[in-house]
């Protein structure tokens, strides 16, 4: 390994190495309640991108409460409410693989 990070067990065999499925961290995006967004990120051309959503408020008890369509296409990261449907304040998280 020529960079990166390996630990091993008392025994000495490798449990872990960012060799392994590990995630950078890119981003992190507040959408507003109903709204739509759309951020690019040329640095990580290439690069395999996938994002995690987190709604900000409980879910109300009285209705249903819908969280934003996100789709990544090449380097853009999009996010909008579907079709129809309201949408939920969220914090995306933009994450890259090399």
């Amino acid at each position: 390994m020529s960079y990166g990070l390996e630990i091993s067990d008392e025994h000495g065999h490798l449990v872990f190495s960012t060799l392994d499925i590990t995630w950078m961290q890119i981003d992190q995006f507040d959408v507003a309640a109903n709204a739509s967004a759309s951020h690019d990120y040329p640095e990580v051309a290439g690069m395999t991108i996938i994002t995690q959503l987190q709604m900000v408020n409980n879910p109300p008890s009285s209705q249903e409460a819908y969280a934003p369509e996100v789709t990544v296409s090449g380097t853009t990261v999009s996010v909008a409410p579907y079709t129809g449907k309201t949408s939920e304040r969220v914090i995306i998280m933009v994450l890259s693989q090399d």
